[in-house]
Protein backbone atom coordinates (compact mmCIF):
# COMPACT_ATOMS: atom_id res chain seq x y z
CA UNK A 1 0.00 0.00 0.00
CA UNK A 2 3.17 2.24 0.95
CA UNK A 3 4.70 1.69 -2.76
CA UNK A 4 1.23 2.73 -4.32
CA UNK A 5 0.93 5.90 -2.43
CA UNK A 6 4.80 6.70 -3.15
CA UNK A 7 4.22 6.09 -6.43
CA UNK A 8 1.12 8.70 -6.83
CA UNK A 9 3.27 11.08 -5.07
CA UNK A 10 5.62 10.70 -7.41
CA UNK A 11 3.70 11.16 -10.54
CA UNK A 12 1.51 14.00 -9.16
CA UNK A 13 5.04 15.68 -8.13
CA UNK A 14 6.27 14.65 -11.89
CA UNK A 15 2.91 16.06 -13.17
CA UNK A 16 3.10 19.83 -11.49
CA UNK A 17 6.88 19.90 -12.58
CA UNK A 18 6.18 19.38 -16.28
CA UNK A 19 2.87 21.75 -15.55
CA UNK A 20 5.13 24.41 -14.54
CA UNK A 21 7.79 24.29 -16.97
CA UNK A 22 5.63 24.13 -20.02
CA UNK A 23 3.64 27.27 -17.67
CA UNK A 24 6.93 29.30 -18.20
CA UNK A 25 7.95 28.79 -21.58
CA UNK A 26 4.74 29.33 -23.09
CA UNK A 27 4.07 33.03 -21.22
CA UNK A 28 4.42 34.89 -24.66
CA UNK A 29 6.61 37.22 -24.84
CA UNK A 30 7.89 37.03 -21.50
CA UNK A 31 8.71 32.97 -21.75
CA UNK A 32 11.99 31.55 -21.62
CA UNK A 33 11.53 30.82 -25.29
CA UNK A 34 11.20 32.39 -28.29
CA UNK A 35 8.69 31.30 -31.15
CA UNK A 36 9.65 30.46 -33.99
CA UNK A 37 10.53 33.06 -36.94
CA UNK A 38 9.09 32.89 -39.91
CA UNK A 39 11.23 31.13 -42.12
CA UNK A 40 13.54 33.41 -44.92
CA UNK A 41 12.68 32.35 -48.41
CA UNK A 42 16.60 31.36 -48.59
CA UNK A 43 15.94 28.60 -50.99
CA UNK A 44 14.39 28.56 -54.82
CA UNK A 45 10.90 28.14 -54.83
CA UNK A 46 9.70 24.74 -56.56
CA UNK A 47 8.77 25.81 -59.96
CA UNK A 48 6.10 23.70 -61.73
CA UNK A 49 5.51 24.59 -65.34
CA UNK A 50 1.42 25.89 -66.13
CA UNK A 51 -1.17 23.18 -65.03
CA UNK A 52 -2.10 22.26 -68.35
CA UNK A 53 1.45 21.24 -68.98
CA UNK A 54 2.33 19.46 -66.17
CA UNK A 55 3.19 15.79 -66.48
CA UNK A 56 3.17 13.00 -63.89
CA UNK A 57 7.35 13.12 -64.27
CA UNK A 58 6.84 16.78 -63.11
CA UNK A 59 5.80 15.85 -59.82
CA UNK A 60 8.20 12.85 -59.53
CA UNK A 61 11.14 15.36 -60.10
CA UNK A 62 9.98 17.59 -57.14
CA UNK A 63 12.31 17.77 -54.03
CA UNK A 64 11.39 19.67 -51.07
CA UNK A 65 14.26 21.24 -48.53
CA UNK A 66 13.83 19.77 -44.91
CA UNK A 67 13.34 22.33 -42.48
CA UNK A 68 12.96 22.76 -38.88
CA UNK A 69 9.09 23.39 -39.13
CA UNK A 70 8.69 21.35 -42.55
CA UNK A 71 6.58 18.92 -43.09
CA UNK A 72 6.77 14.93 -42.98
CA UNK A 73 8.62 13.75 -45.67
CA UNK A 74 7.11 10.30 -45.60
CA UNK A 75 3.58 12.32 -46.21
CA UNK A 76 4.81 14.62 -48.55
CA UNK A 77 6.12 11.72 -50.92
CA UNK A 78 3.06 9.77 -50.70
CA UNK A 79 1.22 12.45 -51.53
CA UNK A 80 3.45 13.06 -54.88
CA UNK A 81 3.20 9.59 -55.83
CA UNK A 82 -0.53 9.60 -55.77
CA UNK A 83 -0.51 12.76 -57.64
CA UNK A 84 1.92 11.50 -60.32
CA UNK A 85 0.05 8.15 -60.47
CA UNK A 86 -2.91 10.48 -60.73
CA UNK A 87 -1.83 12.73 -63.80
CA UNK A 88 -0.77 9.53 -65.50
CA UNK A 89 -3.82 8.27 -65.75
CA UNK A 90 -5.07 11.33 -66.69
CA UNK A 91 -2.94 11.78 -69.76
CA UNK A 92 -3.18 8.16 -70.44
CA UNK A 93 -7.27 9.10 -70.70
CA UNK A 94 -6.43 12.12 -72.88
CA UNK A 95 -4.38 10.57 -75.55
CA UNK A 96 -6.94 7.61 -76.04
CA UNK A 97 -9.20 10.32 -76.25
CA UNK A 98 -7.43 12.03 -78.84
CA UNK A 99 -6.72 9.02 -80.51
CA UNK A 100 -10.55 8.28 -81.07
CA UNK A 101 -11.29 11.88 -81.92
CA UNK A 102 -8.92 11.59 -84.59
CA UNK A 103 -9.74 8.28 -85.93
CA UNK A 104 -13.66 9.02 -86.41
CA UNK A 105 -12.27 12.02 -88.29
CA UNK A 106 -10.25 10.48 -90.36
CA UNK A 107 -13.33 7.87 -90.89
CA UNK A 108 -15.76 10.63 -91.90
CA UNK A 109 -13.18 12.17 -94.31
CA UNK A 110 -13.37 9.11 -96.01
Amino acid sequence: MGDAILLIEILVLGILVIGFFAMIMTRGDRGMVEPLAEPLPSLPPVVLPEAHEIAAQDISDIRFAVGLRGYRTDQVDQVLERLTVAVQDRDQQISQLQEMVERQQHQTNE
